[in-house]
């Protein structure tokens, strides 16, 4: 987070309406209906198979009661085992047919969302909290999958069972059907109830659970300076208090479901009550047999899984679709401005700036940004970088540096005025624009797996020619050169040399314009003068904006634009500032006077 975001107002990525969610998922799921309707198809088999017990075993009843011949009993009795036989293959093949094809579905969606998230807008992340993105491709995912795998099949098969059961019921004696619909108004309340709530708990407990993460990573990132400050306890108190109010939403959760369950229980043993009073009843009037009133005791008795699955897999359900709301909010991006409107930082390439020979000028003309609406970080800002040549931007920390540094990027759009690199406005060809930012990123896999994030295509010799050519030598000694695993398990780098091998990668993209936003900000001593040189070769005949980290770099540039506030104070060349003995004049003799202690950043 740079210096002018710290106090910007966290705002949550959108997440879709309940009717735009079922849209997006019919819409996927049509474009599978052959295959749905064969998973469908098998289970209703499925289930009607296994209905067909009840009146078998009604059968065999009346056939005892009856005194039937011997020859009746066993041939139900076969009957029996062969529709269980049946029905289990067929709901075990249909499951799993269904299985296939909403996680295949599912997977769809998964790397949509993936897509649409990598490429958000850094402006977008840092406002809504990297945490949110994080909890949506990571637990709503997860919610989603285990319904999809779980609760799905069985919901389906529930479903067809009930439908099923109750028809049977309705052949038996059409009252008999009726006693059992008793128990409906209680299921209706207790489901109206929880739906009324559950969402919107669900909803609260996702959000509550984003705001502890966020609250977590932000510790993590800033540990230093929390040390630094001793704000240990502020920190706890945050993460316990939001910990605290995520737990009492949780708890609220818990109770809906244990009231739900409750009224699910009381309304199945009223249902079962009023099916064997009624059978009871019609048996003594002669009106239905002992074994048809058996087969509706045992129809009923069997509507207590499936409806209990129902119903209770709602607390399921929910979870999922509050977790495809929100993923389904993030694919609703527009990606095209998405795509469009952020170049790689640090790590990509494209064909236009690819040996393009091209060095295009940059203008900022009366450019104003804020963020979210709060405190403006730039003021009516103007410049002009001509083609080919470098611009360093000084000036304290807060000052607007590295907003202007990234809407030169193409990282956002300013709220007045315009940027314009060569004929095209920001951001409309961030493709010749290459940010490399203070922000060190070491990507898991090996050296040439990180140096190819720039250039897919590159062959190991340009891979070691770039390498050399930012200076960057000593990382072609690691023990497997090119193949060296870096990261976890693999060869540890300290935050300088990750530095180098992110400039090595401007090296390969070959952009016209290069943005550097303190990008040798992590080099210790001993790096120090490696990431120097390798930062003259980057922009070495490239047109370039650099935040300077030292003021060294800022006499290396044509130009040096000083910021204050937002605002401009000073821009010329170092000799024109030193001479006119301004702001920049007193940052270099402080400068100057710091260097044998080993050379004082510009910014505190």
């Amino acid at each position: 987070m740079t210096p002018e975001q710290t106090d910007t107002p966290v705002t949550t990525l959108p997440v879709a309406d309940a009717r735009r969610t079922r849209a997006e998922i019919l819409r996927r799921l049509r474009a599978h209906r052959r295959r749905l309707g064969a998973a469908l198809l098998t289970l209703l088999g499925g289930t009607a198979a296994t209905l067909a017990t009840p009146p078998v075993l009604g059968g065999i009843v009346d056939a005892v009661s009856e005194g039937a011949g011997r020859g009746r009993v066993p041939a139900l009795g076969i009957a029996l085992v062969a529709a269980t036989a049946v029905g289990a293959v067929l709901v075990y093949a249909g499951g799993r047919m269904l299985v296939a094809l909403v996680q295949e579905v599912l997977a769809e969606l998964r790397e949509d969302v993936f897509e649409t998230a990598v490429h958000l807008p850094v402006n977008t992340l840092e406002s809504s909290g990297s945490s949110d993105v994080v909890s949506r491709v990571t637990r709503d995912v997860e919610a989603v999958s285990e319904a999809a795998s779980d609760v799905l099949p069985e919901v389906t098969n529930a479903s067809f069972t009930i439908g099923l059961s109750l028809v049977g019921l309705a052949v038996l004696d059409l009252r008999l059907a009726l006693a059992g619909l008793l128990c409906l108004p209680v299921h209706v309340y207790a489901t109206r109830q929880f739906l009324r709530r559950s969402h919107r708990v669900y909803g609260d407990i996702r959000r509550l659970e984003s705001a502890r993460g966020q609250s977590v990573i932000e510790a993590v990132r800033g540990a230093e300076s929390i040390r630094a400050y001793r704000t240990q306890d502020h920190h706890l108190d945050d993460l316990a208090e939001r910990s605290v109010r995520a737990i009492e939403r949780q708890r609220d959760g818990v109770g809906l479901r244990n009231r739900f369950t409750g009224l699910l229980n009381a309304a199945e043993f009223l249902g079962l009550a009023a099916v064997l009073v009624t059978g009871f009843a019609l048996f003594g009037s002669g009106a239905v047999t002992l074994g048809a009133a058996t087969a509706a005791a045992l129809y009923f008795h069997r509507l207590f899984g499936p409806v209990g699955a129902l119903l209770g897999s709602l607390d399921d359900i929910q979870r999922a679709t509050v977790g495809l709301s929100r993923l389904v909010g993030i694919t609703d991006l527009d990606r095209h401005h998405v795509r469009h409107e952020e170049p790689a930082q640090g790590s990509g390439r494209t064909d236009e700036a690819q040996g393009s020979g091209r060095r295009p000028d940059i203008d900022v003309k009366g450019v104003s940004y804020a963020y979210d609406g709060g405190r403006p970080a730039l003021r009516e800002v103007s410049l002009h970088v001509p083609a080919g040549t470098s611009l360093a931007l000084v000036g304290a920390s807060g000052s607007g540096k590295s907003t202007l540094a990234r809407l030169v990027a193409g990282i956002g759009t300013p709220d007045r005025g315009s940027v314009t690199v060569g004929s095209a406005e920001a951001p409309g060809a961030p493709a010749a624009r290459y940010l490399v930012t203070q922000e060190v990123h070491l990507f898991g896999g090996t050296l040439a797996d990180n140096l190819r994030l720039a250039r897919p295509d590159a062959g190991d010799e340009q891979l070691r020619h770039a390498l050399r050519e930012a200076g960057a030598g000593w990382a072609l000694d690691l023990d497997a050169g090119l193949d060296t695993v870096l990261g976890a398990g693999g060869s540890p780098l300290d935050d300088g040399s990750v530095q180098h091998l992110a400039l090595a990668r401007v090296l390969l993209a070959d952009p016209p314009v290069v943005v550097l936003d303190e990008a040798t900000a992590e080099s210790g001593p001993q790096t120090r003068a490696l990431l120097q040189g390798a930062l003259a070769r980057v922009t070495a005949g490239r047109t370039s904006v650099v935040v300077a980290h030292r003021l060294e770099q800022a006499r290396q540039a044509d130009r040096v634009l000083v910021l204050r506030g937002g605002e401009v104070a000073e821009q010329g060349t170092h000799d024109e500032l030193l001479a006119a003995g301004g702001e920049y004049a007193a940052l270099w003799a402080a400068y100057h006077r710091a260097r044998p202690g080993g050379g004082a950043p510009v910014s505190p």
